[in-house]
This record gives C-alpha cells, structure tokens and sequence, in this order.
C-alpha cells in the first residue's frame, strides 16, 4: 500500500508532500519534498540495487513526478 499525503501550509519542518509505501504493515519506502528522493527504509528492499542499480532513479522520477500532480 502506497499512501501519499500533501499539505498546502506546512508547519513544525514538516515535508509539504510525502508518499510512504506498506508491504504487510511494514514500511518499506519513503519520498517526501524535503530529500526528494525514494529512500528504502526496511533491510530486505535496499538489496534491490544488487540487481538493478537504476531502481532507486527510476523511482524517484516517478514520485517527483506525483509531486508535481
């Protein structure tokens, strides 16, 4: 599950998008307007790269792209 949430007036140095990504209830990835990158956050999804080191780009683009929706 992919949630993505964007706040018009952020506040307290909160991101003004984010997109987390859930696989069993586990968060495994997150981009949000401050890194502007999709950065793993569970162990098993940063061996990805292992077999196919242009995921991480292509991800990114894809969620820069949400945030400009």
């Amino acid at each position: 599950q992919y949630f993505l949430t964007s706040v018009t007036e952020p506040n307290q140095g909160l991101p003004q998008f984010i997109i987390v990504g859930y696989v069993d209830g586990q968060l495994f990835v997150q981009y949000d307007s401050n890194t502007r990158r999709m950065q793993p956050q569970a162990a098993w999804i940063k061996k990805v790269d292992e077999f196919d080191p242009q995921y991480w780009d292509r991800e990114t683009q894809k969620q820069q792209n949400s945030e400009q929706v």
